[in-house]
């Protein structure tokens, strides 16, 4: 018995979640019967383990205010918007949590622009109001299109610095019911 064990071994292993291990189990069928008595687990070549990835999505609404500084028209003037942004990330989730990247750390980093002035750091009108109120400044003008790179950079940068195996593949900001930006992966 122990012989024809040994030879099954070389085919095939068993990645399970559950013991955070490999396990032989011999060929592929061996496989399947020890995979019905767990939970949670890859069927994979040795060497060639696959990890799980999945895509989430997050929607947030919040309300700012902003302007831009270099355009001829209306939106030159200070006014507000009810800003939704949609959120689209791909990754591996946590091991022992099973979580990509938590709902509402997605939400409390897009939170940060709730019920804010929003200005190019080059708008005089920042040094001013910066007086009364605290103020976000962004590297131009704040429009759908570059508050997509801002918010993505934020949350990327929040993904390494918590070691999370996580990237941003699309995101939307809408100003309006009927105009969006939308940033993909494709746009780097």
């Amino acid at each position: 018995m122990n012989f024809v064990l040994k030879l099954l071994i070389t085919y095939t292993e068993i990645y399970t979640s559950a013991g955070h291990q490999f396990i032989n189990c011999g060929n592929l069928f061996a496989c399947l019967i020890l995979l019905s008595f767990t939970h949670h687990n890859i069927i994979c070549r040795p060497g060639q383990y696959d990890t799980m990835k999945v895509q989430i999505f997050k929607e947030v609404h919040f309300d700012a205010s902003h302007r831009l500084l270099h355009y001829k028209g209306k939106c030159a003037n200070l006014h507000g918007h009810r800003w939704k942004v949609e959120v689209w990330v791909e990754g591996e989730p946590d091991n022992t949590t099973s979580i990509l990247l938590d709902y509402n750390k997605i939400k409390e980093i897009i939170g940060k622009f709730d019920h804010q002035i929003i200005l190019n750091i080059d708008d005089p009108m920042a040094t001013c109001i910066k007086k009364f109120q605290h103020i976000i400044v962004t590297p131009g003008d704040p429009t759908s299109e570059l508050l997509a790179v801002v918010i993505r950079d934020d949350l990327e940068k929040y993904c390494r610095s918590q070691r999370i195996s996580a990237k941003i593949i699309r995101i939307r900001v809408w100003e309006s019911p009927s105009c969006f930006a939308e940033l993909t992966d494709e746009n780097r």
